[in-house]
């Protein structure tokens, strides 16, 4: 690892002792102990004193290009530690090296910058000069910026710590204003959360700049998902229950610390969900962190991944005809395997098709083509194929969306903590999608298309929930409350699934619930052990309570998932609604407008 010569190294390391021992001769060495030659004996300083008073910096340069001895002629023109970085132009005006000016010049003005090292710290915004080194590693092993480099992220490691470098162009027709970038990512270093990946320090340097995200994990949560790692296994069996469960009140703790700091995520999904090796899970790349990247801090437009955990709000069918290979190209002379088929006239026809992604069986009428220098006709085919499109990168109703995908993400924790792995997962959900034959489209297993699967894949875990409960209670297993716990989760994870946002919790009202079942699991009566806020279950009760008001009444009612009370809010005598239909009071509506979430008088909330 790489030492910077920073403050504390060079006075550290440029002391009496050294400068004696560095400077050549026994002749220099008493040099050293003479007044200065200028000044006119108005002052008693030696060149000693000057060195280790304002050229501590200076001296160690000289001493790298291998002339010490030049630090005298350095003090002769009252050069200092203050007057560097010195340009090329200035080192050639003063002539330090006389005939051998120019090599020790460049040698100088380079080696300069080793020395006039910037410190990163927490928090804080640097502006190096093209030249100047930026105190960082790259984990490559190569000092160093990275200007030229194509990758807009990397990892580089700053006091040994490992950080995450996302670079931002500041020129060009793409380019970010840098007053625009510091303004934004000041604003972002003010966010801390124990599980939200988050802007450490930022610099700029030539046309780029630069921020550096902590903590750097190695592993995302689609990774997990499909093979846990060593350091998980490691853990007992208990452990590494407790600890997914855990994880399903962490990450929506952060998703609430991000709404109620007036942001949102927009992008949540397996990839971006970390954990490290202390089995700590973090929600990483939200949209503010995105928002100066030109590329959005994503790849393709389109991802598997993106279309199967976003909300049913944030994409749209969308209808196109396209141009599918013809059925056969009949060549001149004919054949016994093919006819020639006469030019139509006629305008072509479609036949529509609801694969998501284009098929070969989507064929309609056809259309013919000639050519007058052959007699050849091929067939040509068109379908029209509705697929989805995302819906714009930014929207109002972002949180409620945002709550929908975290959804999933914890119904993929508790599917794994009761041993149902993706794939398991996936194929349920899209069972009724698939094609007969072979050679079809990929069959759907998105969430928001599937909700009806979803739903029963939840009723299956609770069901295996409720089995492992019994046979704990037997006394052959860890405790039939953790179950109980794991089956509660899986019931309120179903208010964040619903497909009208405006029926979705909010993510504190789901972390506040979620938190009561974690806590309880844990066994921890102040909160789940992890530093995430966890509001007092009375205390939040009696602030429900004096929101409300006369318009609504509080109730505890059973649910039907063990018999644990969750609580609810029952719909007043004076509103005309199904009485299974809860309804928002005129407070929860402009506090939940507050989050984006569309507001209309007396919208239902289905029970």
């Amino acid at each position: 690892m790489t030492s910077w010569w920073t403050d504390a190294r060079i006075n550290n390391t440029v002391t009496r002792e050294y400068i004696v021992r560095e400077v050549g001769p026994k002749k220099l060495q008493d040099a050293l102990h003479h007044p200065l030659g200028f000044g006119d004996g108005l002052t008693d300083d030696t060149y000693l004193d000057w060195i280790l008073d304002k050229g501590r910096r200076c001296f160690l340069i000289l001493n790298f290009i291998g002339v010490p001895d030049r630090i005298f002629q350095l003090i002769d023109k009252s050069l200092d530690d203050d007057d560097l970085p010195l340009s090329e132009d200035a080192l050639y005006d003063l002539n330090l090296f006389g005939g051998r000016s120019e090599t020790l010049d460049k040698k100088f003005y380079r080696q300069q910058f080793s020395v006039l090292v910037q410190d990163l710290v927490p928090g804080g915004h640097q502006d190096f000069g093209a030249d100047e080194v930026v105190p960082l590693e790259p984990r490559n092993g190569r000092k160093g910026s990275i200007t030229g480099a194509s990758q807009t992220s990397d990892r580089v490691y700053v006091h040994q710590k490992l950080y995450t470098r996302k670079k931002i162009p500041t020129s060009g027709d793409n380019g970010v204003d840098r007053v625009h970038f510091v303004m934004h990512l000041k604003a972002l270093q003010s966010l801390k959360h124990p599980h939200l990946v988050s802007v450490w320090a930022t610099y700029t340097q030539q046309d780029f700049s630069y921020m550096l995200l902590y903590p750097t994990t190695e592993l995302s949560l689609k990774q997990f998902l499909d093979e846990q790692p060593k350091f998980f296994k490691s853990l007992e069996k208990q452990q590494r229950r407790e600890t997914l469960l855990q994880w399903t009140h962490c990450v929506i703790a952060a998703l609430a610390y991000l709404h109620e700091n007036g942001l949102s995520h927009q992008s949540i999904r397996p990839s971006n969900v970390t954990i490290d090796s202390s089995n700590t899970i973090y929600l990483a790349n939200f949209a503010a962190l995105n928002a100066l990247d030109s590329t959005g801090g994503s790849g393709s437009p389109y991802r598997t991944e993106i279309y199967d955990h976003a909300a049913p709000e944030n994409w749209r069918r969308k209808s196109s005809v396209y141009d599918v290979a013809p059925d056969k190209t009949i060549h001149p002379g004919g054949g016994r395997t093919g006819r020639r088929i006469r030019e139509s006239t006629k305008a072509p026809s479609v036949r529509p098709s609801t694969a998501f992604f284009p098929s070969k069986r989507a064929r309609s009428v056809t259309t013919t083509t000639s050519s007058s220098n052959s007699s050849s006709t091929a067939r040509l085919n068109k379908a029209l194929i509705t697929t989805f499109s995302p819906a714009e990168r930014f929207t109002p109703a972002a949180a409620p969306a945002d709550v929908f995908s975290m959804s999933t993400i914890i119904l993929h924790l508790t599917s794994l903590l009761l041993g149902y792995g993706p794939k398991a997962f996936a194929t349920h959900r899209g069972k009724h999608n698939r094609q007969a034959g072979r050679g079809g489209a990929p069959a759907d297993a998105s969430f928001h298309v599937n909700l009806t699967q979803v739903g029963t894949w939840m009723e299956m875990l609770v069901k295996e929930a409720k089995e492992r409960e019994k046979k704990d209670q037997k006394g052959k297993g860890t405790g039939g409350n953790f179950w109980r716990s794991v089956g509660g989760v899986v019931h309120i994870v179903e208010t964040g699934l619903r497909r009208e946002p405006s029926e979705r919790h909010t993510a504190r009202e789901l972390e506040t619930r979620i938190g009561k079942y974690v806590s309880r699991a844990l066994g921890n009566i102040e909160g789940v052990g992890c530093g995430c806020k966890l509001e007092d279950e009375d205390a939040e009760r009696e602030r429900v309570k004096a929101e409300k008001g006369k318009d609504r009444e509080e109730t505890w009612e059973q649910e039907p998932i063990f018999g644990e009370p969750i609580y609810r809010l029952s719909v007043p005598a004076t509103m005309t609604t199904d009485t299974s239909m809860g309804a928002y009071s005129t407070v929860d509506q402009e506090r939940r407008a507050g989050m984006g979430i569309p507001s209309r008088e007396n919208w239902p909330l289905k029970a």
